[in-house]
């Protein structure tokens, strides 16, 4: 019995998570949507006509054997812009391979693996920096708020 309540602590604490966030800007500033707690593989999607992947911001990575045990903090990856540049679409992670991140810039991903992003950050007119969770199944609605500066109504959101 004891080995079998060890095996499932063990289990349990090595479940990795990580969080993704992508923005409506270069160089990780602005508006953003965030996979928060999004687990090993698993890709974060937002829609093409979202106005997000200028930009993507990897953190909370957990210490893996392939970096020596290191997390390496915080990484934002920023889309150069050039003739035809468009946006990243998704982004993931992988704790078990050298290339840990990746981006993709196609709406044909398969998205049986993805997730919509769970928190939208925003700044409102007074300066004040806010992160609100989106309720399951609306991610399209709380960006439409995000994007028409409804803040009013943003802000009767869970704070995360």
């Amino acid at each position: 019995m004891k080995f079998i309540l060890f095996t499932a602590l063990v289990a349990a604490s090595t479940t990795l998570a990580a969080d993704i966030c992508t923005y409506t800007s270069r160089s990780c500033i602005g508006s953003y949507g965030c996979c928060y707690g999004i687990a090993e593989g698993t890709c974060c999607n937002w829609p093409s006509n979202s106005g997000y992947g200028w930009s993507v911001r990897y953190s909370s990575m957990p210490a893996t054997p392939w970096w020596l045990g290191r997390a390496y903090g915080d990484l934002c990856s920023t889309l150069t812009s050039g003739i035809g540049a468009l946006n990243w679409r998704s982004a993931n992670w992988d704790a078990d391979y050298r290339t840990r991140r990746s981006l993709e810039a196609r709406d044909d991903i398969n998205a049986t693996n993805c997730v919509l992003p769970n928190v939208v950050g925003f700044t409102t007119e007074d300066g004040k920096e806010h992160a609100v969770k989106v309720p399951d199944g609306k991610f399209e609605e709380v960006n439409d708020l995000l994007k028409e500066n409804n803040f009013e109504e943003l802000l009767k959101l869970e704070h995360a």
